[in-house]
């Protein structure tokens, strides 16, 4: 089925719109936490997982239940309009004042909030990467439309990176700051997210449907376990999150502690960093006609540890961070379309055996979450071992917010390639 020529734009504005009212979250809310929200790092940390741990449990649940409602109403269009309506609205509420509160309050409501959030991201996620079925039956279409979601995904990513510190100054860069770039965000992604829903509120389900009685979900899951390589991509997913959540989220405390530098600085150092996500996306379709799938995964995986290298070896200023940066971020990138292309097409082969494609991506993006989950996790308890920041930090402890900013994500990255190495027989795909 040909895809009509606007498909792909209105597509890509639904991961723009949706990477919009997440984005925020794991760039800055660690650090909105700590300095402003007056929430212990350690406690910090476990509240920005605690959503990510949610979802584990729920999102196969939640993934496999979508595709349930959506067979009933005939399209995955109402799930969007869900999310459209309510997505922009929780980013706004995480950063209402709320210091007035006892802190086990405070903690509280925050970690409803942020389990609300995560859980309908999961919803709208699932049923806009599914409905990429839906629109596209067969593989060049359906990359075609997974590079405009790393693309819009990207996009959102520069905007965050680039507007979300200017906002915040512009507003005051204090707790007012924060809200005001919530609110203008917010706005951009309902607009980004009703532009996706008028593109795909009649396109009809027609992919991933379970055919029969469907079993038990413990027994579906159990049955997933059959794809080996679904679950290979899955893990590097995990170790993906994890290590650019970790480089993402410290970099205001580098920004602050160690370049003694304001919030809109932040800017600089992030916009090479997504400028090379989206050429990476951009170009990973040309180079995956012309290279093996496992030598693409780790090309761009020792991509990515040579940027880390360089952030550890180079001086501490904007140029040499912002390059360090952009290296990992063109990895990134590639890696981005290369890990969805790969997932979908390993969970659409089984799923063409009567298996639910919201299944697969439930736990594709439980998998994605929990990467970001442990790397807030282990960056939050990690500030705890730093020590404290504020005022005159001592040399030890910017010695430590070093090793943990670079340590971190070079660990995770190898481990990554020993993931991958005894395993890139089942990842192999013929270059199309």
């Amino acid at each position: 089925m040909k895809i009509p020529r606007l498909m792909p734009v209105g597509f890509g504005a639904g991961a723009l719109g949706m990477s919009l009212a997440f984005g925020a979250v794991p760039l800055l809310f660690l650090f909105y936490l700590t300095e402003f929200a007056q929430v212990p790092p350690a406690v910090a940390g476990v509240l920005l997982a605690i959503p990510k741990l949610a979802d584990m449990v729920l999102d196969p649940w939640i993934g496999r239940r979508s595709d349930a409602v959506a067979r009933r109403l005939g399209s995955r269009g109402a799930l969007l309009a869900l999310g459209t309506a309510v997505l922009p609205l929780t980013l706004v509420l995480l950063f209402l004042p709320m210091q007035a509160l006892p802190l086990p309050a405070r903690i509280g409501l925050l970690g409803v909030l942020l389990v609300v959030q995560s859980l309908l991201l999961t919803v709208c996620t699932v049923a806009h990467t599914a409905i990429a079925g839906d629109i596209a039956d067969g593989i060049e279409g359906r990359s075609a439309l997974m590079a405009a979601r790393a693309i819009g995904q990207t996009l959102a990513g520069l905007t965050v990176s680039v507007a979300a510190p200017q906002l915040v100054a512009a507003f005051g860069a204090n707790q007012s700051g924060y809200l005001g770039m919530a609110a203008v965000l917010a706005l951009v992604s309902l607009a980004a997210l009703a532009l996706c829903w008028l593109s795909v509120r009649r396109v009809r389900i027609s992919a991933g449907v379970e055919t029969g009685k469907p079993d038990h979900l413990l027994r579906a899951l159990g049955g997933t376990l059959r794809n080996k390589a679904f679950y290979c991509i899955a893990c590097i997913l995990v170790l993906m999150g994890l290590s650019s959540t970790a480089l993402l989220s410290a970099l205001p405390y580098v920004n602050k502690h160690l370049l003694h530098v304001g919030p809109d600085n932040l800017s600089l150092l992030l916009t090479p960093l997504f400028l090379t996500v989206l050429l990476g996306v951009s170009s990973a379709p040309w180079i995956a006609r012309r290279a093996p799938a496992p030598a693409i995964l780790c090309g761009a995986l020792l991509l990515a540890l040579t940027g880390i290298a360089w952030l550890g070896l180079g001086p501490r200023s904007n140029a040499s961070i912002a390059s360090g940066c952009a290296l990992f971020g063109l990895a990134s990138g590639v890696l981005t379309v290369m890990i969805s292309t790969l997932a979908i097409e390993s969970a659409t082969q089984f799923c063409a055996q009567g298996e639910s494609l919201g299944l697969y991506l439930g736990i594709l993006f439980s998998a994605e979450k929990l990467g970001q989950s442990l790397g807030g996790l282990v960056l939050g308890l990690g500030l705890d071992w730093v020590g404290p920041l504020q005022g005159e930090a001592s040399a030890l402890s910017l010695s430590r917010l070093e090793a943990l900013w670079i340590g971190t994500p070079a660990i995770t990255l190898v481990a990554a390639l020993v993931l991958l190495l005894p395993l890139t027989s089942r990842l192999r795909v013929q270059p199309a």
